[in-house]
């Protein structure tokens, strides 16, 4: 059977040995690559596959905007 490229919550906790409870955790810090489509979170298994190899989180991660002081 093919694996599926995009994984949910579910499907990533089974396909890395992780807590779900960590998994949240890195989304929070974005430490981990991850996209979110309708509000679910979802997870590339080459990303993650990278991820692991490397240790590097998502390379088109946006920016962090700050405020300016007038």
């Amino acid at each position: 059977m093919r694996e599926q490229r995009f994984m949910d919550m579910k499907s990533i906790v089974e396909y890395i040995p992780l807590k779900t409870s960590t998994i949240y955790t890195m989304v929070c810090k974005q430490t981990i690559p991850f996209d979110k489509i309708g509000g679910k979170l979802i997870f590339d298994r080459i990303e993650i596959d990278e991820w692991v190899k490397g240790g590097r989180t998502r390379k088109n991660k946006l920016p962090k905007l700050i405020k300016i002081k007038k």
